[in-house]
């Protein structure tokens, strides 16, 4: 979460332009007039307030910063290289998903990008889940999994469990590589699957910003918020979780965060839509 401004700060046209540049990239654009209706859903001039001081504190990564978070977390795995005769083992790299479409595959094409193994030479090291059995990998190989967050760890554990743990027979050294995860979700997978979670970002208890760790908004204002929130999605206001995270990745919202942020329906327009 980053720091929101101070309260009482105007929403005047050097604000919406920061906020205009930190948001660009996001899959559906963000524009001044899509800003201005999203703070119109808070009603008087502290509610207001306490929208735009939400904008602030919104923890958001544009493409570009996902690909160098990609290319951070690969270039220190331990026994990996660019070059196949200075690689320690076998290494393959597969999206951590159980149908096509999902996150995972998104990420798995952002690394291929980032690291720049598009050409045909490094073919090998992409595959799909159903190639897995027929690799042989040993204890002595390396199998990366690509995902973009963790909210709660209940998605991957359930996927571990009940898909990709039957895949690797030969226990070689499993690796699940996210932009980010929460804390909760960070320590679970690493508990509960044979998988070693690496992430650049780790969201902490001061990133549910309805938490006491939350220092950044007083009670009153995450009780008038957690109103608004209910009014955005009644059965999670606090989202998927109970997170109450203000994260967003440019290619998709993570149900995790607020619904304030991505619900999208007649009584509520999210700044970041999830559709």
């Amino acid at each position: 979460m980053r720091i929101p401004k101070a309260r009482g700060k105007p929403v005047d046209p050097r604000r919406i332009e920061a906020w205009l540049e930190r948001f660009q990239g996001y899959r559906v654009a963000i524009s001044k007039q899509r800003i201005e209706e999203w703070l119109q859903h808070f009603r008087g001039p502290e509610d207001t307030d306490l929208g735009a001081r939400v904008l602030d504190a919104v923890f958001f990564l544009k493409p570009e910063d996902m690909e160098n978070a990609l290319r951070n977390i690969i270039g220190h795995l331990p026994g990996w290289h660019r070059s196949k005769t200075k690689r320690q083992g076998k290494w393959r790299f597969l999206a951590f998903s159980i149908s096509a479409g999902e996150s995972g595959d998104t990420m798995l094409h952002k690394t291929r990008t980032a690291l720049g193994l598009t050409a045909s030479q490094y073919g090998e090291l992409f595959i799909h889940k159903s190639d897995l059995l027929r690799e042989n990998l040993c204890p002595d190989d390396n199998v990366v999994f690509f995902d973009d967050f963790a909210g709660t760890g209940e998605q991957a554990c359930r996927a571990w469990r009940d898909i990709f743990i039957e895949l690797l027979p030969g226990n070689p050294k499993a690796y699940l590589v996210l932009i980010a995860a929460g804390h909760k979700a960070f320590n679970r997978i690493n508990q509960e699957t044979g998988l070693k979670v690496v992430a650049r970002h780790i969201l902490g208890p001061g990133d549910d910003i309805f938490a006491a760790e939350c220092c950044h908004f007083a009670q009153q204002e995450k009780d008038r918020l957690f109103e608004y929130c209910k009014v955005a999605d009644p059965r999670r206001p606090r989202g998927y979780g109970d997170c109450g995270f203000v994260f967003v990745l440019a290619h998709k919202t993570p149900n995790n965060s607020i619904p304030v942020l991505h619900a999208n329906h007649r009584h509520w327009k999210g700044l970041f839509p999830r559709l």
